[in-house]
């Protein structure tokens, strides 16, 4: 899951597990010319996942679901937004901007680090290297 801190960069925000207090750190967001990137924090852990959904945060709305996509590594059925080309690479063709290319780069079975992925052509060397390709991103 990806949860998403819109209007801000970065954030340190701590949840309530049990009696423990644990920090997660939202990053990854952006404010430039092509738009304003929210700050986001990806987990499948579902202990992280219950403590996000159970915060105030997370009911008022300051913290939200971000866009949950699924791929597969091209062994079974595709999903619609991704395919498979002759070339064995995986076209996801619902990315259509740096952000998004990113999110599917850090996002499961990938989960690259967002320092390898600073800009343009580091995440499109990143892609290449995973057998990704981002069609309807130039």
């Amino acid at each position: 899951m990806t949860y998403e801190i819109h209007g801000q960069i970065e954030r340190n925000s701590y949840f309530r597990v049990g009696k423990a207090l644990v920090r997660i750190e939202f990053t990854g967001g952006a404010i430039n010319s092509t738009g304003v990137y929210p700050a986001q924090y990806t987990t499948d852990n579902p202990l992280f996942q219950r403590a996000i959904e159970n915060s105030d945060a997370f009911r008022s709305g300051e913290i939200k679901l971000g866009h949950v996509e699924t791929y597969d590594d091209g062994a079974g059925q595709e999903g619609a937004d991704a395919q498979v080309v002759a070339d064995g690479t995986v076209a996801v063709s619902e990315v259509t901007n740096m952000q998004q290319a990113r999110a599917v780069l850090m996002a499961e079975p990938y989960n690259c680090q967002l320092a390898q992925l600073q800009n343009k052509s580091a995440i499109k060397a990143v892609a290449q290297e995973k057998g990704i390709s981002f069609p309807n991103w130039l």
